[in-house]
């Protein structure tokens, strides 16, 4: 399998983190939707990634669905989105809010990067910064310790591990060390596994000052 995308995206980062965890073999194409949009565009009309390229050659797009392939992949026993029930909902609804976060600062953090000061939208800048602050404190309120919901890694901890570095990679100010206690430790705890250590950002993985 190829996957393609950097890792500073926290989508792109979740599929490796997930195929690590399950070792699934795979290499990477860390193509970037900027400088790379061309050939991200021939894979991917949406010009997004992650995309997941399998054995075969059919392309897969969009992290949601390429987890659901790869947990059926790796069976009921192993997927770390339980496959039915009270559990399931309550990990993609962590999943859910979480890559919203995700989304939300990516909307935000480009807003402020590509425009002139005098051309940010301070009303999108003011929504936008509530919803990731309301969220993040959702979030916090419902996390447990040392998982998201119990004693065994599930797809929350990816998604909710990978949205925080994230975060403090683009706007550390709303995840500042006195707040989200809870989703520090976790934070801390998922980038100890080796799963989390294996899909790095390397220093060559970044987004261009002007577009």
């Amino acid at each position: 399998m190829i996957l393609v995308g950097q890792y500073d995206s926290p989508f792109v980062r979740r599929v490796a983190v997930t195929l690590h965890h399950y070792h699934m073999p795979f290499t990477r194409k860390p193509l970037s939707v900027f400088s790379d949009k061309k050939a991200v565009q021939a894979i991917n009309p949406l010009l997004r990634v992650p995309i997941l390229i399998l054995e075969d050659g059919e392309a897969l797009i969009d992290s949601n669905a390429i987890l659901d392939h790869l947990d059926h992949v790796a069976g009921h026993a192993r997927a770390m989105t339980p496959p039915n029930g009270t559990e399931r909902r309550r990990v993609l609804q962590a999943c859910a809010v979480s890559t919203g976060v995700s989304d939300k600062v990516v909307a935000l953090f480009f807003e402020r990067t590509f425009h002139e000061a005098s051309h940010i939208s301070k009303t999108l800048d003011a929504r936008l910064s509530s919803q990731i602050k309301t969220s993040l404190e959702w979030l916090e309120h419902a996390c447990g310790t040392p998982w998201y919901f119990d004693n065994k890694m599930s797809q929350a901890d990816v998604t909710i591990g990978c949205m925080l570095s994230h975060l403090k990679l683009r706007l550390p100010e709303f995840f500042p060390a006195d707040k989200y206690q809870k989703l520090h430790a976790l934070s801390r705890h998922c980038e100890m596994k080796e799963e989390f250590d294996a899909a790095r950002i390397s220093a060559n993985e970044t987004v261009p000052k002007k577009l």
